[in-house]
């Protein structure tokens, strides 16, 4: 036999499990908002005002101009015409594994990454990276 009490019993709310489902949705909102445009990169060549670099006399050099012309020891080439720039650099003299890369300020960027792929492919492992102004 169940006797009535007259006490009455405080009715309790336990925030503890509210406080943590309130922290997971922050949590979750936080990592899937994005945070402004960040899916493009502005980038901008840098200019080289004091950096010196070390300077031989029979060093290899290939400049990269912004219309696509690559010269290669006072030799010009296209970009567009990948498998004669691909011989020509297979052709460098290999002075210590060096080449100077210079490029134009406002040339495109893959064509760099094309260079220096070739470069790699041919063990030139001392790649010294310049801008040129216009």
């Amino acid at each position: 036999m169940k006797f009535i009490s007259n006490e009455k019993k405080l009715f309790t709310i336990e925030i503890t499990p509210l406080i943590d489902i309130v922290f997971l949705l922050v949590i979750f909102f936080v990592v899937t908002s994005k945070v402004g445009d960040s899916q493009f990169l502005s980038l901008d060549l840098p200019k080289t005002e004091s950096f010196e670099y070390k300077t031989v006399q029979s060093m290899n050099e290939i400049v990269i101009i912004n219309n696509g012309s690559i010269y290669i020891n006072n030799d010009v080439f296209n970009i567009e015409d990948i498998s004669n720039l691909d011989q020509a650099i297979f052709e460098l003299e290999n002075n210590g594994n060096s080449v100077i890369l210079s490029a134009e300020s406002d040339s495109l960027h893959i064509w760099i990454i094309t260079v220096m792929d070739i470069l790699n492919k041919y063990g030139f492992n001392e790649v010294q990276i310049r801008t040129i102004e216009k």
